[in-house]
């Protein structure tokens, strides 16, 4: 970013509210709210938790930095851009009036996102990464900043409950029931094949695991419980064609899909790893799971070509 980029993070925002901290600063996005035409627009990272979850916290914040320098790549010093919190931004672009100039503004901000992500943790990276906006036009929708956050906010809702990676553009009577002008650019289709047995893990796609993980996570954070999040990775000992390891992974993935109960849930994050959640299993307890599983590979013919590392921690809601 360069030195006259209107930028400023998180410390400068209240989360909850969207309002910046520092006087200054949120008098000037106030400022150009009532004097400049334009479009204010909150940015979302989808699927930031799992993505910190399964390649750690610092990778994450590494990618939050790429993405922060993505979108203001194509910002110009008079535009203003900051972090509402966590994986949010909020930017104000100036002189755009129209849905298609941004349209095409987010396209590319979304898919420059998938290609960094992809050089930061590879190119077999199973997550689906991107980004949701919801935008407002100024003043075509008021002047005032707060409230044309809110309104901002409601399109960006919109977006995240409707699958995300999309664009939402609010428009009056916008609301929880009513239909926003959607841009439907590159709608992903949704795998819904899964590798489902009677018996052992549910085992998903991503697309299904983020959507249960978001609920178990919402499900804790109003009504509590336990739950436990294990990673396993498995790398081979001696050099192995890749049908060899394709194959080899594929067996691991059946030992750990039928070693875990009918309530865990389990998805393939990358070509060497699972990506576990496990319902009220406490901390004390995935040491076991872990034993379990390793007891079973034992018996295979891979086991002394291959090394298994198992990263656990325990679910915790918010406030706990």
């Amino acid at each position: 970013m360069g030195d006259n980029f209107n930028y400023f993070d998180e410390t400068d925002f209240d989360r909850l509210t969207g309002t910046v901290g520092t006087m200054d600063l949120l008098e000037k996005l106030k400022a150009t709210c009532k004097k400049d035409l334009g479009l204010l627009a909150i940015f979302d990272i989808d699927n930031s938790e799992i993505f910190n979850d399964v390649y750690g916290y610092d990778t994450g914040e590494e990618l939050f930095q790429k993405c922060a320098d993505i979108i203001s790549a194509d910002l110009t010093p008079d535009d203003i851009m900051g972090r509402v919190g966590g994986d949010e931004f909020v930017v104000f672009v100036k002189g755009v009036k129209d849905q298609l100039t941004f349209t095409r503004l987010y396209k590319k901000i979304n898919e420059q996102l998938s290609e960094a992500a992809k050089k930061l943790v590879g190119e077999d990276m199973r997550i689906s990464l991107g980004i949701s906006v919801g935008a407002v036009f100024v003043p075509q929708y008021g002047n005032m900043y707060d409230e044309l956050f809110q309104k901002a906010n409601v399109a960006l809702e919109y977006v995240k409950r409707t699958g995300g990676q999309n664009c939402a553009f609010y428009s009056e009577g916008s609301g929880r029931d009513e239909k926003l002008i959607v841009d439907n650019f590159d709608v992903i289709s949704k795998n819904l094949d899964d590798n489902v047995s009677d018996k052992g893990a549910l085992w998903v796609d991503y697309d299904k695991f983020s959507t249960i993980y978001r609920f178990m996570k919402r499900y804790m954070d109003t009504y509590g419980g336990t739950a436990s999040k294990m990673l396993i990775t498995i790398t081979p000992l001696t050099s192995m064609s890749r049908d060899d390891f394709s194959d080899m992974t594929r067996a691991l993935g059946k030992i750990i899909n039928s070693t875990l109960r009918r309530s865990d849930l389990m998805m393939q994050s990358r070509q060497n790893q699972f990506f576990l959640l496990l319902p009220e299993v406490k901390e004390d307890t995935m040491a076991t799971v872990s034993s379990r599983i390793v007891s079973s590979w034992k018996k295979t013919k891979y086991f002394n070509q291959s090394e298994i590392h198992f990263d656990a921690d325990v679910m915790k809601s918010e406030g706990k």
